[in-house]
Parts: C-alpha cells; structure tokens; sequence
C-alpha cells in the first residue's frame, strides 16, 4: 500500500491531542498501514502529543510502517532526550 501522509500542525499539546488523535485514528481506521507524520510545520510537541504518537505507532504495529518526516532539531532533541527516537523511523 502507498505511504499516507499526515501533515501535523503547529502545536500537539493538551488541547490539541485529541484532534490529532481522531484524524490519526480515522486514517489508520481507514486502512492506512504505511504512515508518515510530516512535522514540517511543528514547533511544540507535549507528552499529551508523544502520547498520541505513540499511540499511532503502536496500532500500526510490526506489519507497517511508522516514519516521523522533516523532523525539526527541537522535536528530534525531545525525542533523544526521552529516549523516543530509539523506537521511531525519522527521514
């Protein structure tokens, strides 16, 4: 299947995790198994955002593919720090 692109927004924090969450869960339960989370436009991620990344990563589980892209210093130093970028493909 072809990658399917979800573009992120500026901000994912607490009040806007959930709306991330429903348009990840709403492609993801529109059959989408090869993923990629464009940060080109993010510049604040909270835990309540890891948390939904996550989320999204773990649904897709082993038979797809999970792919974090254009990741901005600041978001790819969050995922160093907490230990996160261990777990996800970023390109």
């Amino acid at each position: 299947m072809a990658e399917t692109i979800f573009i992120a927004p500026e901000r994912i924090d607490r009040l806007s995790s959930g709306k991330v969450q429903e348009e990840l869960d709403a492609l993801l339960d529109g059959g989408a198994t090869d993923l990629v989370v464009d940060m080109k436009d993010l510049k604040y991620l909270s835990s309540a955002g890891l948390r939904v990344l996550l989320g999204a990563k773990k649904r897709i589980g082993k038979d797809g593919t999970f792919i974090l892209a254009n990741v901005p210093g600041s978001i790819r130093e969050l995922l160093d720090v907490t230990g996160l970028s261990a777990f996800m493909k970023m390109r």
